[in-house]
């Protein structure tokens, strides 16, 4: 009875302890009886009911939260008579990962499959300073800005990485704005600092946007137009410069010049004749096409270098380029060079080959055009070197003629004559200022001059004016006066005294006994033609007609049938202004003998010269001295 009484207090105060804790498991119940737990380790193992409990969270050092579960609810029915003793479960969480990849990383990194990639698992959590935030790889770093997003730099994969890792990472190159992209004939990836990484199938080669080849190659295109490089930047070239070459082009940097892509065609051109170290020096723009039959050009310190498909390139510089640029360059008949000049000419002049002719330079003459047709002439007769000597003024052409003059004459070029070459006359002096007097634009000039004052046997040199530029057409002996000539600016005075006057005279009218074909104002003589020779008369120095030969007067029936005036022409000394009593009846006419004051000329000379005459054609007269400087 006494050992009843004791179990059932013991059950009791049992129960109002708390549960039992559960043991190993018995195949009797009765053999043994449990021993009570303490109350920590009750408190421990009570399981916190569903929505019965609050969680109180911890943060790891990863940053990972763990909930611990506080008992606050009675016992229930259950829990009071268990028919068996539990086993405890396992209640361990699962511990959390000592990095985490999130946000725009998590992105990148799983883009790039995550753990399995290229990059590896986590070696640091992320971490922020002045905007660029980065996170580390196994095998390499992501960065990432607001501006660029985020891009990895990779530690042993790939080609631009691992070049970034070993020359001075962050600190030089900056964050990447790009990931190692592939482009044509390799990858390339771009820094903040400015500077890119290209690897160009064969080495990894730097640059910087920022510099003057690298802000260059940008805005020619980059990688797409010019394609990577092919060598790194070079500088200490000639004043300074740098050159770095791409794989369709080159880029010339020098200060105060700036950087140009030169390529191509042109690129090989101005490379063999030295490049930067040659007369051309650097670029100062870009190639520039679109020219004359798709043809290119580009301009250098020194001058230029033309293209096209059908000539290839060359050099128009100096004084010759110059010329060219003046004309037109391509856009003018000279078309494109075919050469570029070449130097060792005679009178150490150079000569240049274009499409459409050639330009001629040397130092006593300057550089001058000379067309093809006339050109072929001119190298026939031995250009620069022959009897001719270099031109003196450029090719010139006007009612279908054309004329070159050169230091000892001219070539002439019509439909109606062909081309032509002339020697040196005094016609040559009326284009070259060394004529005294004037022509007034004149179609055709008679140059008629003695050799000294007091003679009369005179030379006649007939010009004709050819586009511009005086020629001759014949050249013939005559006679002036019989007392020669007077001086420039002293009137010759009464015919008389058989002096001829000094000057450039018009001639606007001719006559004689029937028209030979001139298109000067003709008139048939009668025998009632006179020419006043009369001062202070008003017939004085004019033609009239009279039945009578009065005073001075000239009988000009009696000297047409006498075989002076059978043809002539009228010589405007003293008129249209007349100053009585200075002179009058000046002629050019037939009958080759010293004359009155007239200028006389064999029969075929007068004919020809009124065939050919139109009105305002000059005559100038006079010594050679005082007509010629």
């Amino acid at each position: 009875m006494k050992k009843k009484l004791l179990l059932i207090t013991a059950v009791v105060l049992g129960l109002t302890a708390g549960p039992l804790t559960a043991g190993p498991a018995s195949a009797d119940d009765s053999t043994a009886a449990p021993a009570p737990t303490s109350p920590a380790a009750t408190a421990t193992a009570t399981p916190t009911p569903t929505g019965s409990a609050p969680v109180t969270v911890v943060p790891a050092p990863g940053g990972t939260a763990t909930a611990t579960a506080t008992a606050t609810a009675k016992p229930t029915a259950e829990q009071t008579l268990p028919l068996a003793e539990p086993t405890p479960t396992q209640t361990e969480e699962p511990t959390p990962p000592a990095f985490v990849v999130k946000g725009p990383f998590e992105t990148k990194w799983t883009a790039l499959k995550g753990a399995a990639g290229v990059l590896g698992e986590p070696t640091a959590n992320q971490v922020c300073s002045l905007g660029v935030c980065s996170q580390a790889f196994e095998g390499g770093s992501i960065f990432w800005t607001s501006a660029t997003g985020a891009h990895p730099v990779l530690r042993t994969e790939g080609h631009t990485g691992p070049r970034w890792h070993a020359k001075g990472g962050l600190a030089l190159y900056g964050h990447p704005v790009t990931d190692e992209t592939a482009v044509s004939g390799g990858t390339l990836q771009k820094f903040s600092s400015g500077r890119v990484l290209a690897w160009t199938g064969k080495q990894v080669l730097e640059f910087s946007v920022r510099s003057g080849i690298g802000s260059r190659w940008v805005a020619a295109g980059g990688e797409s137009v010019l394609g990577l490089p092919v060598t790194a930047e070079a500088c200490g070239l000639k004043a300074s410069g740098c050159f770095q070459q791409f794989g369709k082009g080159s880029i010339y940097w020098a200060p105060g010049i700036g950087g140009h892509v030169v390529w191509g065609g042109i690129l090989g051109r101005w490379k063999a004749g030295g490049a930067q170290n040659s007369v051309l020096g650097y670029p100062v723009t870009g190639e520039t096409c679109g020219l004359t039959a798709s043809g290119c050009v580009q301009r250098f310190q020194g001058g230029s270098i033309f293209w096209s498909s059908a000539t290839g390139p060359h050099v128009a510089r100096g004084a010759i380029g110059s010329r060219y640029s003046a004309v037109g360059s391509t856009r003018s008949m000279l078309g494109y060079p075919l050469t570029s000049e070449i130097c060792g000419q005679a009178a150490s002049g150079c000569v240049q080959r274009f499409q459409g002719g050639r330009i001629y330079w040397s130092p006593a003459t300057g550089a001058w055009i000379s067309g093809r047709g006339i050109d072929s002439k001119f190298v026939s007769a031995g250009g620069p070197g022959g009897s001719l000597g270099y031109p003196i003024a450029s090719e010139r052409c006007a009612s279908s003629a054309c004329v070159q003059s050169y230091q000892r004459g001219e070539i002439t070029w019509s439909r109606s004559a062909g081309t032509r070459l002339y020697g040196m006359s005094e016609c040559h002096k009326l284009n070259n200022g060394q004529s005294k007097y004037p022509t007034h634009g004149a179609n055709r000039v008679l140059l008629t001059w003695t050799s000294g004052y007091g003679k009369s046997h005179a030379t006649n040199l007939y010009c004709m004016n050819v586009a511009g530029a005086y020629v001759p057409d014949w050249r013939t002996d005559g006679y002036v006066g019989a007392s020669g000539f007077k001086p420039p600016g002293v009137p010759s005075g009464p015919t008389r005294y058989l002096y001829s006057p000094t000057g450039s005279f018009s001639v606007t009218e001719a006559f004689g006994l029937g028209n030979p074909g001139t298109k000067l104002p003709y008139r048939t003589l009668n025998p009632r033609s006179r020419w006043g020779g009369n001062p202070w008369t008003a017939t004085y120095n004019k033609y009239h007609e009279s039945s009578s030969w009065v005073g001075y007067d000239e009988n000009m029936w009696w000297f047409a049938t006498g075989g002076h005036y059978r043809q002539g022409a009228v010589i405007n000394y003293n008129r249209p202004n007349i100053v009585q009593d200075a002179g009058f009846a000046i002629f050019l006419h037939m009958n080759k003998v010293p004359t009155a004051g007239c200028i006389s000329l064999d029969d075929w000379a007068v004919v020809d010269y009124l065939r050919k005459s139109t009105p305002g054609d000059r005559i100038i007269m006079g010594t050679y001295g005082a007509l010629f400087r």
